[in-house]
């Protein structure tokens, strides 16, 4: 099933298309489609995949599929970049191949320093001269843009493009459910986020419930581990602490003193975790809405829906899957899943609220008395959303709350508005409330048009 991915497939297009030479970065977040992409889009490249061998060993195994096509011995083994360099420069010289994948290519300057250095010498003496693609595919955006965007890095200049691959946002996402309700899209998409693999795991089911429990509380299913697995291969060395911080977070402790105390490290080390866990994109870190440089302390937040999902319910409990108690941990579930899928509807509304604005920042304000959902602003337009996943009606109490945070706002924003237009986002409907030009119902037919 391919969905959406439009933007990126023309981008890919129009660079395998061009008489020069190019050099592409593409990255994001594992699952997030990356590989699935390139297959669809490069025809009859050349597709190397890194992982954590050691560099003699991969390049090997790199060797194995240039062999056939430039009649190579079998038996021929080499020791050196310089060598598999040469031997992939002899079969695009041969025209066996004109575009070069290299994925999960992160792995390889990871356990050797020297191959991107390696790589800039032939970039610079052979490959920028005879048009052929490099893709250099990675995942994790923190470590790839240290490794290959940033000023040090040895192709910083050489390369000719680059795309991060975001999970799918929630109206792409919806395309995949067939639920009956709409509030099992929110449900749904509080645990698969945009990730296609997992969207797909749910996309057979009509009740949110039956695929949590037979895709995730159930011995043998691949997203009992996944979390584990997208996590554990980064934190080798500690990942006890990791998992625990990680956990916290899932369990609403946001600052770094909360996170300290829920997971029961020392405070002068929980710093120097969160900077690693920002590096990899596994946690972000949310400063209030400013039209300058924020002062206020950040609060921490895990982005990735199924690994907020995972650290709150699966890996806590993961013994309760293993001995076949899934029906008991899904009743646990039950109990507090809307207070974890409130979350996932603010992030819908917003994505909702800069679509419909057209706003290119939007994001929570608050300060010590006052909470604001989403705040953007347009062409000197104020745009300011309050999120209510209840059951209950928004009615005019709530727009009337909204109204009275407008001046704290505006203060410490140091800024006066031509227009305020008020967005309400609700599970459950309005009562009493009209829509006007500054006032925007928004409930989940809008949200989940048929």
């Amino acid at each position: 099933m391919f969905i959406n991915r439009k933007k990126e497939k023309e981008f890919l297009e129009k660079k395998l298309s061009s008489k020069k030479a190019e050099l592409i970065i593409i990255y994001g977040r594992r699952r997030v489609g990356k590989t699935f992409l390139l297959e669809h889009v490069v025809k009859d490249g050349l597709f190397f995949t890194a992982n954590l061998s050691g560099s003699t060993m991969l390049m090997n195994r790199f060797l194995n599929e240039i062999k056939e096509l430039i009649n190579l011995p079998e038996t021929l083994k080499i020791s050196s970049w310089e060598e598999f360099f040469s031997f992939l420069n002899m079969a695009i010289d041969a025209g066996k191949t004109t575009s070069v994948v290299i994925d999960e290519f992160q792995y390889i300057p990871y356990k050797d320093d020297t191959f991107l250095s390696i790589f800039q010498r032939w970039w610079d003496k052979e490959f920028s001269k005879k048009g052929v693609k490099f893709i250099f595919c990675g995942s994790y955006s923190g470590m790839i843009e240290k490794i290959a965007l940033s000023q040090n890095s040895p192709i910083y200049g050489r390369r000719t493009g680059q795309y991060k691959i975001s999970p799918m946002d929630f109206e792409d996402s919806a395309k995949f459910y067939n639920f009956k309700t709409k509030q099992d899209y929110i449900l749904a998409y509080s645990v698969t986020g945009g990730i296609p693999l997992y969207l797909l795991e749910f996309s057979g089911y009509t009740s949110f419930f039956d695929a949590l429990k037979e895709k995730i509380l159930t011995p043998g299913e691949f997203l009992v581990e996944e979390g584990k697995f997208l996590t554990l291969e980064e934190f080798k060395k500690d990942p006890s602490n990791y998992f625990s911080i990680l956990t916290a977070i899932a369990n609403g402790k946001t600052t770094p003193n909360e996170i300290a105390n829920e997971s029961g490290m020392e405070h002068k080390n929980i710093g120097t975790y969160l900077s690693r866990l920002l590096e990899l994109e596994l946690v972000k870190k949310e400063q209030p809405f400013s039209l300058k440089r924020p002062r206020k302390k950040a609060f921490y937040y895990i982005n990735d829906e199924y690994l907020r999902f995972y650290f709150r319910y699966i890996y806590p409990y993961q013994e309760m899957i293993y001995r076949g108690l899934g029906n008991k941990l899904l009743e646990k579930i039950k109990f507090t899943i809307s207070q974890h899928a409130s979350f996932t509807f603010e992030k819908i509304s917003k994505q909702y609220f800069k679509k419909h604005t057209g706003v290119e920042k939007a994001g929570r304000w608050w300060d010590a008395g006052n909470k604001i959902d989403i705040v953007g602003i347009k062409d000197n337009i104020l745009y300011v959303g309050e999120c209510k996943w209840t059951n209950k009606k928004v009615d005019e109490k709530v727009l009337n709350n909204l109204r009275k945070k407008i001046p704290f706002l505006l203060k410490d924003l140091e800024y006066e508005p031509a227009k305020i237009v008020y967005y309400l986002f609700s599970k459950s409907g309005f009562k009493n409330l009209k829509e006007s030009d500054d006032v925007k119902c928004i409930d989940l037919n809008k949200i989940i048009p048929q």
